[in-house]
């Protein structure tokens, strides 16, 4: 049996290579398959397009509809956020979609705007709309009660929605192109989220008012729940307990490798992954990742020296094959293509990587030549180890974003704390979680994934900008009440327990769906979209469960008045920054 391949070159970059081009060469292709002849295409250019619109955000919104009715108990209050969620969502992604054909945009930007926007404009036409409920138990008046709800949790909706865009726009941050698109990009869709949850949910209400009920109370359900009684009255023990859940789920995180996923993770069935196989078997791992040498002869560098520096090249450890040197026209410059013996993603890859480039200093002092080693395998191990660096720079910011915003909001030192340190062991368990899922490979095949390898380079900063604006959200959402009622009562312990008890459920559900509509991602063929899928789903899971409803009403509990205390300097000069509308309940 013979095995052949050939290589397409186009004229512009592998994100601007359209659907079109690659059909062609699909079409043809086809045409030559035989049962002697089988044909299968890989490379850098995207050659089966990401399903937008397809079963898993159908699942998702499936599920969040299912969550709605039992949480409203009326398929008309369920549907009024779905509805909203999808004109946020068709109106974020056409605009998206008409900016991307001037503008290169990464293959997975539309569908990372596409699951933060749908899972955003579910759960901020919930908080409005579970408002309204509250309130017209009290307020016969249905015009009052949607101005009185927009007013309050619609207020709580811009500050979550300004959190979550300011997360994602810091992606920029990086420094690497195409995480700032992808950061706008999912910034556009938050807003369309939070405009149609403002505007059509108080319209909406208004047209079905009669058909949306109070929230009732349930018999028998005055006192506090199982939950409520278990972590204030014993919140030492739950705190610990929720700490240790966190912090053996935080393990794996410390053997995290980053990488950017090769067509070797694709699924066993596209022609992708086939492809990468058939190389891999008949010719070697690294013909899947060829180095690609730009060496410049415009000083003194002779073809002489030039074949020395190749000689030396194909003796290196690691090398599989160099080819000649191939000259430009002008006879100045010269590519030499190095084959690697281990895969894109080998730590050997990587490690030939960088003695290459420690060569080019020899090559250049010797032989007068001046090397650069690129190619899509080092473009990929160059931008992991940015991505790398830059973790512990952004996640800084963010925390300290976090503590600042939450002190002027709670007027306090300690509820910010606790919050930003219940994030920082959210974000590592589920980096952790993630590692043990995508490289470990523990229930790979519960998320259908094929082939396991390191995590993807820029998930973590994604996570982290992502999981910052929703877990705030939580936070405010919650301690918010706490903080309304302690004002009013100075007692601690009651405070808790009605924050919990007002606010835990809406919480409980949001939760719920966001990680609907994430896990929903798990679906797609894409090993990358599987990634951010389970990170962002586990990642609310146990930021809403673990931390926002079990560690930080702990700790506050713990802490007694201590948690309200605030310098009273720092007050006087911190602006005042009413979110959840209260001074609109005074006035009512």
């Amino acid at each position: 049996m013979t095995t052949a391949f050939a290589d397409i070159s186009y004229n512009v970059s592998a994100l601007a290579v359209n659907e079109k081009s690659i059909d062609k060469v699909k079409d043809a292709l086809n045409g030559m398959d035989d049962k002697d002849l089988q044909t299968e295409m890989t490379g850098n250019v995207m050659i089966t397009p990401m399903d937008i619109g397809g079963s898993s955000e159908a699942i998702g919104i499936v599920v969040a509809l299912v969550i709605l009715i039992i949480a409203f108990g009326s398929v008309i209050a369920a549907g009024l956020p779905i509805i909203t969620a999808i004109l946020s969502l068709g109106t974020s992604v056409g605009i998206i979609a008409i900016i991307s054909s001037f503008f290169e945009m990464p293959n997975v930007t539309l569908t990372l705007a596409v699951m933060i926007g749908l899972a955003v404009a579910i759960d901020y036409a919930l908080f409005i709309l579970f408002k309204y409920r509250q309130i017209i138990r009290t307020e016969k008046n249905h015009l009052k009660a949607v101005g009185l709800a927009t007013g309050t949790a619609g207020s709580a909706v811009i500050f979550a929605g300004i959190t979550v865009i300011i997360a994602v726009c810091g992606l920029s941050l990086v420094g690497i192109e195409f995480l700032t698109v992808m950061g706008l990009a999912s910034a556009l869709s938050v807003l369309f989220a939070v405009l149609s949850a403002l505007i059509l949910i108080p319209a909406f209400i208004g047209i079905f008012h009669k058909k949306i009920k109070p929230q009732k109370e349930k018999a028998g359900k005055k006192g506090d729940n199982i939950w409520t009684k278990f972590v204030v009255g014993k919140p030492l023990i739950a705190f610990l307990a929720a700490v240790i859940v966190l912090g053996g789920l935080s393990i794996p995180f410390g053997s995290m490798e980053l990488g950017i996923p090769d067509n070797g993770s694709k699924p066993k069935d596209s022609t992708e992954k086939k492809a990468y196989d058939i190389l891999s078997d008949k010719f070697g791992e690294g013909f899947n990742g060829p180095l690609v040498i730009l060496a410049d002869t415009t000083e003194k560098g002779s073809a002489a020296n030039l074949a020395a520096v190749t000689k030396h090249i194909s003796g290196m450890k690691d090398v599989a094959i160099v080819t000649p040197p191939m000259p430009n026209a002008n006879g100045d410059y010269a590519l030499i293509t190095v084959i690697p013996k281990t895969g894109p993603t080998s730590n050997k890859t990587t490690q030939l990587v960088h003695d290459l480039r420690s060569y080019a200093k020899t090559a250049d002092s010797k032989y007068d030549i001046n090397m650069e080693v690129t190619g899509q395998s080092a473009i990929n191990i160059d931008m992991s180890q940015k991505l790398n660096d830059a973790i512990p720079v952004f996640a800084g910011v963010i925390v300290v974003l976090a503590f600042i915003l939450l002190t002027v909001v709670f007027r306090s030192l300690l509820i910010p704390l606790t919050a930003v340190l219940g994030f920082v062991l959210s974000l590592t368990a589920t980096l952790g979680f993630t590692t043990m899922v995508m490289q470990d490979g523990v229930f790979k095949e519960l998320f259908g994934i094929s082939t396991t390898g390191p995590v993807l380079a820029f998930l973590p900063v994604i996570t982290i900008g992502i999981l910052f604006g929703l877990a705030m959200d939580y936070e405010v959402f919650l301690m918010s009440r706490v903080h309304e009622e302690y004002t009013l009562t100075k007692d601690n312990t009651h405070s808790i327990k009605t924050g919990l008890k007002e606010s835990g459920p809406v919480i409980i559900a949001a939760a719920l769906i966001m990680f609907s509509v994430f896990i929903s991602f798990v679906f797609a063929p894409d090993p990358m979209i599987k990634s951010i899928g389970i990170a962002l789903g586990f990642g609310v899971l146990f930021d809403a469960f673990i931390v926002r409803l079990t560690i930080i009403p702990a700790l506050t509990k713990l802490f007694g008045k201590g948690s309200w205390y605030m310098p009273k300097w720092l007050d006087k000069v911190l602006p005042s920054l009413d979110i959840e509308g209260h001074h609109l309940k005074d006035k009512k």
